[in-house]
């Protein structure tokens, strides 16, 4: 097995989720490709050096915001410090590469009009799944891999309450969410039309396919800009600070290590700015 099999395996055996796997997986490729071509021979992690990973950060600037280069540059980082650590590697030639500065934006989410054109255009298309889908995002904050994970043994849906358990959220860490009356309504027209039983997936479909029905139906309800499963959850968190939630609840809601995490849903958006000044209107 290869330096990167070897991680991988060693994160699988730690609980790392599959899609957080496959990042590691997609970075290191993308690595090791642009120092084979860099180089003109075979990639040796050996002999990679700190300008090896300067380089490359120069090269992903090209076409990718500091966020993203930077979360390619921590992957990246975190194969060559696990390799130094278990004696794969002498040295972690990555250890002294420091990531680029960046303003954290304020989150993009979906508004009351939005939202409620996306569903309209799921139930048209997609029909009672999608709906349910989406309106649990949207009311629970889960994360998509979260979601689609998710049994009916999972939920608990009663007339009056109800709740979503997410067995092995970011971190393998477990939360209850309770669900709205909105979310239980969607989900039992959703269990009544798929004829479920207990065990069997909430949601049998991947998050690309999702991702594409997505995509299918912000353009028909005439939303600008790409729309992703995890809007949802930023809705969720930034609905509940704007109400006035404390911190500490929307962060454990949302599954979040930190109150980091969670205080940048007090940053204001552009629509929240817009509204701000509108009130400064003469006419």
């Amino acid at each position: 097995m290869g330096l990167i099999d070897d991680f991988l395996a060693a994160k699988r055996a730690r609980g790392t989720s599959e899609h957080t796997r496959a990042g590691y997986l997609a970075a290191w490729q993308a690595f090791t490709r642009w120092h084979e071509e860099s180089a003109g021979q075979p990639f040796d992690p050996a002999s990679v050096s700190s300008l090896d990973a300067a380089e490359f950060r120069r090269h992903l600037q090209e076409s990718l915001k500091p966020s993203s280069v930077n979360t390619r540059l921590r992957q990246i980082k975190a194969v060559f410090a696990w390799a130094a650590q278990t004696g794969a590697l002498e040295r972690d030639p990555l250890r002294e590469v420091r990531p680029l500065p960046e303003g954290e934006a304020p989150v993009r989410t979906l508004d009351r009009r939005a939202l409620a054109a996306l569903l309209r255009e799921a139930q048209k298309g997609g029909g009672a799944r999608d709906v349910a889908l989406f309106t649990l995002l949207a009311q629970t904050g889960l994360r998509i891999a979260e979601a689609l994970s998710l049994t009916w043994d999972d939920l608990i849906i009663r007339e009056r309450s109800g709740s979503v358990t997410v067995r092995k959220g970011k971190g393998g860490k477990r939360r209850t969410v309770p669900l709205t009356l909105t979310a239980r309504t969607a989900l039992l027209a959703w269990r009544e039309a798929a004829g479920a039983a207990s065990g069997d997936p909430v949601f049998p479909i991947g998050a690309r396919a999702v991702q594409k029905a997505l995509t299918r139906y912000a353009r028909r309800a005439g939303i600008e800009g790409k729309v992703t499963p995890h809007m949802f959850r930023h809705t969720f968190c930034k609905a509940l600070v704007d109400a006035g939630e404390s911190l500490d609840r929307v962060a454990v809601l949302a599954g979040h290590s930190s109150l980091n995490a969670t205080a940048r849903y007090t940053k204001p958006t552009e629509k929240d700015l817009e509204q701000a000044v509108s009130r400064l209107e003469w006419i």
